[in-house]
């Protein structure tokens, strides 16, 4: 199994509109994306030892593959709209992925 971060960090005063567009955003993926096959997602945020303003959208997915079809599923046309508005509220060049082999 592995676990797949996606963080990044946002602009000043923007976290609510980062948390809706994440969240509309991941009820597309669930419903048209390999994303569905995630188990245990969730997102959350900084609080103590790290900016409120740094978000972190996690999955788990049991096939590495699959993260990866997910990954190329976003190019879909009904995702754009969701990349342009983030890119309206992030912080440019934060964004990253962190993948993480799950042992136990």
């Amino acid at each position: 199994m592995f676990l797949c971060q996606w963080s990044l960090d946002i602009k000043f005063g923007k976290l609510s509109e980062a948390l809706q567009i994440i969240n509309n955003w991941g009820a597309e993926k669930m419903n048209s994306s390999n994303f569905k096959k995630a188990t245990g997602c969730r997102v959350y945020t900084g609080y103590i030892g790290e900016t409120a303003a740094h978000i972190v959208d996690e999955y788990v997915f049991e096939h590495l593959e699959d993260f990866e079809i997910a990954l190329n599923d976003m190019s879909q046309q009904q995702f754009k709209t969701f990349a342009q508005q983030m890119a309206e509220v992030i912080i440019p060049g934060t964004q990253k992925w962190h993948i993480f082999k799950i042992i136990k």
